[in-house]
């Protein structure tokens, strides 16, 4: 079981390893969670079996059951923790007894885990749905602070592990195409609002995050001494999940558009008011946004910055012949910065290519916006070259796992071939090696680029990777 955690990424912005450390304990004698680590972990062992090849089968692990075993072993536990869950939450044992929630919740991470390790479908949505159970109005406010440090393992691995989710569901939405009589989810940026309310500062401090009553984040020498001892992670975590705060509000913002509030655009589109707000308060806002996203960029402690760059050569596949030239590599001492630093290029990615211009009764000239335009370009293509010279620096599994999504983004801004190429490829070995789907990813950019089925590389022709004929029956 220990295993298992330790490969994902849930433990990857947590310094004190929960679910590596103590959910395995607690599993030992808790059945929800024993159900939902054991469908986890066949679940993985089942993708490590297919991907494999016959190469790695001989490992001790692996050769205990092959492939259909796993997979039954997997839908066998899997239903037992749905059966525990259900019960938990008809009784509401949640409601009188924190650590039965905690255990609820926890259970509820690793199956959000467990599905979103293949193409996230609707029962992944479904399980985000228990995050109103985060609510807690009765917690408990000292006097002496406006900040709230979480003292439970509720209001912080969970918590996070969850938002983040929250946050990459906000960023996706499956659209079901027809392929040849076939049925394909296809993974794009989606059009929806986080279930976290951003609004609900305290919900927040609960969690840790240090900001002012406006939910305007703090220098961490806000935090008094005496929060400071009940705090149970260290600067990076809180840096870490400060961004984690500031992605929700770019997604939103980005989900809002031209409406004044989320709620409007929720409406169907025959009821949405349209209110034709000023070009200029559409920018305010992005250049708030903008402001504190370059604020907490200029806060970041030492550990967040790069011990050293290299020129990328060769290829991640020694199968293929493809010219990193391109990209430089880029070194990390801690995962967590690495993982942490290749979202923050993902959110500059996302507000310069959604960067509000000018009201037209602003006499610019086209060549002043053609300016703006081609810089926007020029910035959104070093934030994706980052991205990719952060993965081609030999991150760990869980730093690769966790850069699908920013790798993703990044490929949408790359116009030329090669650039293209190197993310089908890093995309390709980590389904390869880690047994983490992404070949949707990789369709959806192909599709972007105007490639349709081509892939002059044949990336990922064996395993589960990416057949040129994937898409056929």
């Amino acid at each position: 079981m220990n295993t298992v955690t330790k490969e994902t990424r849930m433990d990857l912005f947590d310094t004190t390893a929960y679910f590596s450390s103590k959910v395995p304990v607690r599993a030992a004698v808790r059945p929800l969670l024993k159900s939902a680590v054991c469908a986890l972990s066949a679940k993985h062992l089942q993708h490590l079996y297919h991907i494999s090849d016959g190469i790695d089968r001989n490992s001790y692990i692996l050769s205990l059951a092959d492939e259909e075993t796993w997979h039954y072993q997997s839908a066998k536990h899997y239903d037992q923790a749905l059966g525990y869950l259900k019960t938990a939450i008809d009784l509401e044992t949640y409601n009188d007894s924190s650590s039965d929630k905690e255990e609820m919740l926890a259970a509820v991470a690793i199956l959000c885990l467990y599905e979103l390790m293949d193409a996230p479908g609707t029962a992944w949505r479904a399980h985000l749905s228990a995050l109103p159970l985060f609510n807690d109005t009765s917690a408990s406010m000292p006097a002496h602070s406006s900040v709230i440090i979480p003292r439970t393992a509720i209001k912080g691995p969970i918590f996070w592990s969850l938002a983040r989710q929250d946050l990459l569901c906000a960023c996706m939405l499956e659209n079901l195409a027809v392929v040849q009589n076939r049925m394909l989810t296809v993974l794009v940026i989606s059009e929806t609002s986080t279930r976290l309310d951003l609004k609900d500062i305290r919900l927040w401090q609960n969690a840790g995050l240090v900001t002012n009553e406006h939910g305007t984040l703090l220098p961490s020498t806000a935090i008094s001494p005496l929060d400071i001892q009940n705090y149970s992670g260290i600067e990076e975590d809180m840096k870490s999940n400060e961004l984690t705060w500031l992605l929700e509000k770019i997604a939103n913002h980005l989900t809002m558009g031209d409406t004044v509030t989320l709620e409007d655009f929720v409406l169907p589109r025959e009821q949405r008011a349209y209110l034709g707000l000023n070009q200029q308060h559409l920018l305010d806002r992005w250049n708030l946004l903008m402001s504190e996203l370059e604020q907490w960029y200029d806060c970041l402690p030492s550990t967040f910055t790069e011990a050293a760059r290299t020129k990328a050569q060769g290829s991640t596949d020694p199968r293929h012949k493809l010219s990193l030239e391109a990209f430089e590599q880029i070194w990390f001492n801690l995962p967590l910065c690495a993982a942490t630093i290749q979202s923050y290029h993902q959110a500059r990615i996302l507000l310069l290519v959604n960067q509000p211009q000018q009201s037209t009764a602003i006499q610019s000239t086209v060549s002043s916006r053609l300016r703006a335009y081609r810089n926007a370009l020029k910035q959104a293509l070093f934030h994706a070259r980052e991205i990719c010279g952060i993965n081609l620096a030999n991150p760990t599994d869980p730093v690769r796992i966790n850069s699908v999504q920013a790798l993703f983004v990044a490929g949408q801004v790359f116009q030329e071939r090669r650039e293209q190429d190197a993310v089908l490829e890093i995309l390709a070995g980590i389904e390869r090696d880690l047994g983490w789907t992404t070949q949707f990813h990789a369709a959806k950019l192909i599709d972007e680029w105007g490639r349709g089925e081509s892939n002059s590389i044949g990336i990922g022709r064996s395993g589960r990777g990416y057949r040129d004929d994937w898409m056929t029956p």
